[in-house]
């Protein structure tokens, strides 16, 4: 039992199949890597990774993980995972320090912005509410999509939208 319960620990504190937690980011002004998609495992895949893991925390080789082994296998991922952080964060600063001289200024900060751009030209905007097709938005026509969502969502047509209702339209999809 307890061979199995630290074949658990080991399991859950396998680089493969996870890294150590980390404290939540400010927002970073360079864009996040897109994330690839997981790779198929298979038992006997898992069940390798765990027991060279294993054996890699057991230093001793007695077949068991004390504490002193499993912290010690902590803080090398620990370092591991910061030296990866500060590596990743160097590399920010060297794209946002534009000049090179080893700070940043407003102006280079500012420089990471991504520009603001629109989704739809105001054609297609037009010919989105356009439902007589003259060329213009009416009153009518601006309101007739947020009124069919209102009363999609007021499912008992008081004319008010609950919180119950507004939940379920959000957890429903509707706008």
């Amino acid at each position: 039992m307890a061979t199995r319960s630290l074949l658990i620990v080991a399991a859950i504190a396998a680089p493969a199949l996870g890294a150590p937690a980390r404290a939540p980011r400010a927002a970073a002004p360079a864009a996040a890597p897109a994330a690839t998609a997981p790779k198929p495992v298979t038992r006997t895949e898992l069940l390798a990774t765990i027991k060279a893991r294993f054996g890699e925390m057991d230093t001793n080789h007695d077949g068991v993980l004390d504490s002193a082994e499993v912290a010690a296998a902590q803080q090398k991922e620990i370092a591991q995972a910061t030296a990866a952080e500060q590596q990743r964060a160097a590399a920010e600063f060297a794209a946002l320090d534009t000049n090179h001289d080893g700070q940043l200024s407003k102006a280079e900060f500012m420089g990471a912005i991504p520009a603001v751009k629109a989704n739809q030209t105001p054609q297609q905007i037009v010919g989105a509410f356009d439902g007589n097709k003259d060329g213009k938005i009416s009153l009518e026509e601006y309101e007739a999509r947020p009124l069919a969502s209102f009363n999609r969502a007021d499912t008992n047509h008081d004319g008010t939208l609950s919180p119950q209702e507004l939940e379920a339209a959000r957890s429903g999809g509707q706008r």
